[in-house]
C-alpha cells in the first residue's frame, strides 16, 4: 500500500504523463491507493484558488472517490507534535501540512509517493518514493522521532 502526496495527485489531474504512468503502474501492481485528509484539503484549496473553481471542485470530488482517504487520529496528533517540535528545535521545519501528512504516513507504516523529497527526507523515520525519478529512499528504522 502507498500514500499519494498532493503533488502526484495534482500532476495526475493535470494529465502530466509521468504522474499518469505512475498511478497506472501502482494500479497494475495491485496497490491500494491512499491519500490523507490533508492532501484532499490541499486539492480543494487549489480548486478554490483556480479560475475554473466549480469545474475543478467537481473533478476532485469525482477523483477522490477512487482513493482511500486516511483521517487524522489522536495518535497522529501526538506524532505530529513530536515531529514538529523536533524539526523546529533543529531549525528545519517543513510546514504544518507536510508535518501532518508525515505523521499519518509514519503511523500507517506506508510508503509516501511524492516528488517533494527534500521536505520529507528531514524526517528520519519515513519511507519515500520519488515518483518523478522512480527512486525509493528509506530513511531508517521506523522508530519515534527523538
Amino acid at each position: 500500500m502507498v500514500i499519494l502526496d498532493s503533488d502526484l495527485l495534482i500532476s495526475y489531474l493535470r494529465n502530466e504523463p509521468k504522474a499518469t504512468k505512475k498511478l497506472k503502474t501502482l494500479v497494475r501492481e495491485g496497490k491500494r491507493l491512499k491519500t490523507t485528509i490533508f492532501n484532499v484539503a490541499e486539492l480543494y484549496l487549489g480548486a478554490h484558488l483556480s479560475s475554473r473553481k466549480r469545474y475543478n471542485l467537481q473533478v476532485i470530488t469525482n477523483f477522490i472517490k477512487r482513493l482511500e482517504i486516511i483521517p487524522f487520529s489522536i495518535t497522529d496528533a501526538l506524532t505530529y507534535a513530536e515531529i514538529s517540535a523536533n524539526l523546529k528545535k533543529k531549525g528545519t521545519p517543513i510546514g504544518i501540512i507536510d508535518e501532518l501528512i508525515a505523521s499519518i504516513v509514519i503511523n500507517q507504516k506506508e510508503l509516501l509517493v511524492t516528488r517533494n523529497v527534500k521536505h520529507f527526507e528531514t524526517i528520519s523515520v519515513i519511507e519515500i518514493e520519488n515518483w518523478e525519478e522512480q527512486k525509493r529512499k528509506i530513511n531508517s528504522k521506523r522508530k519515534k522521532q527523538g
